[in-house]
């Protein structure tokens, strides 16, 4: 991302999209293509002379060695302030000051408790961080590496031992140690005139076999990492650079020389063509028009279905015709989070090589008021035939999901489908940021998803789609109308209409992250900003599909 970013705000002449309206010389057909070793994106926009501070990094590292008797270092504390063998090696060098400390500040180890000592005995800085009964699960191995991560990111230590916490049962207790770091220090780079100078701050995990927790770490986890920072990086770029041509570009340099994928992009013509009226039509506002996106990773048998990830992308939301209140529209950068969660998913998987076939859809447009914007009561044609009644054109991302899953469907049958949207301030209401609100058609399918996201941390919570609800969403002038005005349940509005799309035959679940997508405020391993939401679920529900 950096590299991107420095490659187009550097330059100071300002290039504009080429032109892709009714007298565009060359439209962009459908195209299905090998992602090529050498692919540079072709960036479309500059910010004069600005340019992307770089983040601060924090490689990985394992060992296998006695702790070190010198530098900075992260212990674990377990409850009543308890320490295991490595940290107790630790406390011996020290001559007994950690543990003295501990009971001096009545340090309790409680989870999210953390407490720094300095210069004791020959360590420069000794930080304690609560890991409660212990670091027993993978959300709690990941958020003391998201804990140590910001330890070292706010200290001035050039390089930190960290002692990973004591869990026999989880295999890769380092790895995901390292995954929470990776995840925990994420920062956007910040645009400005000039870059701020930083070093790089190691950390070298300490564990029981350094070989095998670096093999766990490249080959399995550090690709999900990978997919987490591209969906976050996608979410947090400001949407005058962010129009959905420059994100199928950077799609495409963000899976250059990965193995075993194909990229479709669809035009707004071809997409007319094929009879996308949802699509095309939240677009025709914008003088950036509207695309579809798929990355096909081919990871299983030839011919078994694909499971397939078909996200919403409106890569800036006005409402439309139908505008939004001025206060917090900034935010609606973000209302592509469902794609990024589909596009980061997939580059995970293709990355560690999953066994499995997959396929991310983005479905791109920005939703702007404009003199050839769709209008309230206007009547679209989907790519299935079924029409559908415009009453408010900031519901728009059903529609554009509605051509998505149709298309997915279509072209691939997958095995499973997972629409995944920033949809409605319903289930921002209803749930707040603790739960994504999950819709189904399968039983299976919706208990897949629950047990993945509460493995990873990634909760959903089930909502209902009533019968009463698709008979309210019937129009009197098309198939289907994109809400119900009244007070109608906003959330269940909005699925009940995505599932007129949705084959009977299809295992169909619906994640409403409008909630869950953005942070207001830190967590262990989520900053404030972009959450990458899915990412990780998507690929708990790969992985269990490779053991099937």
């Amino acid at each position: 991302m950096r590299a991107l970013i420095l490659s187009f705000l550097q330059s100071r002449a300002v290039k504009r999209l080429p032109a892709l309206h009714k007298n565009a010389a060359t439209p962009m057909k459908i195209q299905e293509q090998a992602v090529p070793q050498t692919w540079h994106a072709a960036l479309v926009l500059t910010l004069g002379s600005l340019v992307a501070t770089p983040v601060l990094a924090l490689p990985v590292s394992f060992v296998t060695a006695a702790p070190p008797s010198t530098g900075a270092i992260a212990l674990p504390v377990g409850k009543n302030g308890q320490i295991g063998e490595a940290a107790s090696q630790v406390d011996r060098i020290a001559n007994g000051a950690i543990s003295r400390a501990i009971t001096t500040a009545a340090f309790k180890g409680n989870p999210g408790d953390t407490l720094t000592l300095y210069a004791v005995g020959p360590y420069s800085r000794v930080t304690l961080i609560g890991i409660g009964e212990g670091a027993n699960t993978r959300i709690g191995l990941e958020d003391f590496g998201g804990r140590v991560a910001r330890a070292a990111l706010e200290g001035q230590a050039a390089t930190w031992a960290v002692i990973v916490p004591d869990a026999p049962a989880i295999a890769d207790a380092g790895a995901l140690v390292a995954l929470g770091a990776r995840l925990g220090s994420y920062e956007f780079p910040q645009l400005g005139k000039t870059a701020r100078p930083h070093t790089d701050r190691p950390l070298r995990l300490h564990v029981a076999n350094a070989a095998a927790a670096s093999t766990a770490w490249t080959q399995r986890w550090q690709p999900v990492g990978d997919g987490v920072k591209l969906a976050r990086d996608l979410i947090s770029t400001p949407s005058n650079i962010k129009s959905p041509q420059w994100y199928t570009d950077y799609i495409r340099s963000a899976f250059e020389g990965v193995p075993n994928v194909s990229i479709t992009v669809i035009d707004e013509k071809e997409a007319a063509r094929l009879g996308m009226g949802g699509l095309v039509g939240v677009g025709q506002g914008s003088t950036r028009p509207a695309r579809l996106l798929a990355i096909h990773y081919r990871g299983g048998a030839k011919d078994a279905a694909p499971i397939s990830f078909v996200g919403k992308g409106i890569t800036f939301d006005t409402g439309g015709i139908s505008i939004k209140p001025g206060d917090g529209m900034w935010r609606m950068r973000y209302d592509m989070a469902g794609s990024a969660a589909s596009m980061g998913a997939v580059l995970a998987a293709a990355k560690r090589g999953a066994k499995v076939n997959v396929v991310g859809v983005a479905a791109l447009a920005e939703n702007m008021p404009d003199g050839n914007a769709i209008r309230p009561g206007d009547v679209l044609t989907s790519m299935s035939g079924k029409t559908m009644e415009i009453l408010n054109t900031d519901a728009e991302g059903r529609m554009v999901l509605a051509d998505a899953n149709w298309w997915t469907q279509e072209t691939f049958k997958p095995s499973l489908l997972i629409n995944i949207a920033t949809l409605t301030g319903s289930a921002r209401a209803a749930l707040g940021d603790d739960y994504a609100a999950l819709f189904h058609n399968h039983e299976a399918a919706a208990k897949r998803v629950e047990e993945a996201g509460a493995a990873v941390g990634e909760n959903t919570w089930r909502l209902p789609i009533h019968p009463s609800t698709r008979a309210d969403i019937k129009s009197d002038v098309a198939d289907v109308k994109n809400v119900v005005e009244g007070g109608a349940p906003g959330a269940s509005i909005g699925a009940a209409f995505i599932e007129e799309w949705v084959k009977p035959e299809t295992p169909w679940v619906h994640l409403d992250i409008a909630g869950v997508a953005w942070a207001n405020s830190r967590k262990p391993t989520i900053p404030p900003g972009a959450v990458g939401f899915g990412v990780k679920l998507f690929d708990e529900i790969i992985s269990q599909s490779e053991g099937r």
